[in-house]
């Protein structure tokens, strides 16, 4: 009995047609993927969410402080948090790369060497949840602390953002805390070249899929933010004075309520 076999144009027109479907189905495997991990990014943080307030019941209505003194050590909000959570994959954010270990060197700095407490990747609201400083919004005094907030006097909890993923540009870590005034107003649109403390956020967007990133609240929920929470850098006049700009950008915060998100670092609400 003779068998036929495959032609040579048929089995081109079979490897085609594989093409064509893998072409079709990789990136919706990869969208899936992304969507998972953007599902257990929330998990997280909503975990991350309900520990502040549990923290600060147990002091006295006081917001943890970011950090202590020494990077050898774990004294930093994420080791006052820890033991409400229990663990530690919670601070970092799946859609970034664990660094790993229970010690980090500074890539920059030879020498410095971190506990992992200090680069996590889900990072606490310093200057808008945490604490705030004297001053007013166009001359803070940074050197002035105005101490740790009590959560109830936070003005609008469900709105002020207490924690959310960072990133130091196109590295896999990042660093504790950022500085919301200087995330909510990040100095260029696109994604920098080298790590910077004003985009630490606004560099995070580029791994959720529509830069819709996801962060925790005072009052102990979780809710996704994007681009619209920002003032971005190109709609403030390059040729005015560094004080011109900061006006204009207290401004444009003050008129579209952002403070109410990011919080006033000036202030203890």
């Amino acid at each position: 009995m003779r068998i036929r076999a495959f032609t040579l144009i048929e089995l081109l027109v079979v490897i085609a047609i594989i093409a064509i479907l893998a072409a079709i189905l990789f990136p919706v495997f990869a969208q899936a993927k992304a969507s998972a991990k953007v599902s257990t990014a929330t998990s997280q943080i909503k975990q991350l969410a309900l520990a502040l307030p549990m923290y600060s019941t147990d002091y006295d209505d006081m917001a943890v402080y970011e950090y202590g003194t020494s990077y050898q050590h774990t004294d930093t909000w994420v080791g006052d948090v820890f033991p409400y959570v229990k663990n530690r994959q919670i601070f970092f954010d799946p859609l970034k790369k664990d660094p790993g270990g229970d010690d980090f060197a500074d890539p920059f700095y030879p020498g410095y060497v971190y506990k992992w407490q200090w680069v996590t990747t889900f990072s606490l609201n310093t200057d808008g949840y945490s604490r705030s400083w004297g001053g007013t919004c166009e001359s803070i005094n940074w050197g002035q602390a105005n101490g740790v907030r009590s959560l109830t006097a936070i003005e609008s909890p469900a709105e002020r953002l207490a924690i959310a993923p960072t990133r130091y540009a196109n590295l896999n870590y990042s660093w504790m805390r950022f500085f919301a005034r200087n995330a909510s107003w990040p100095y260029i649109d696109e994604y920098a070249t080298g790590w910077s403390w004003d985009q630490l956020i606004w560099d995070a967007r580029r791994d959720y899929p529509n830069a819709k990133m996801v962060g925790a609240y005072a009052d102990g929920h979780a809710a996704k933010f994007g681009r619209e929470k920002f003032i971005g850098y190109s709609r403030l006049d390059s040729s005015k004075t560094e004080a011109s700009n900061v006006a204009e950008y207290c401004a444009l915060m003050d008129q579209r309520n952002l403070f109410r998100f990011w919080g006033k670092t000036w202030s203890s609400d």
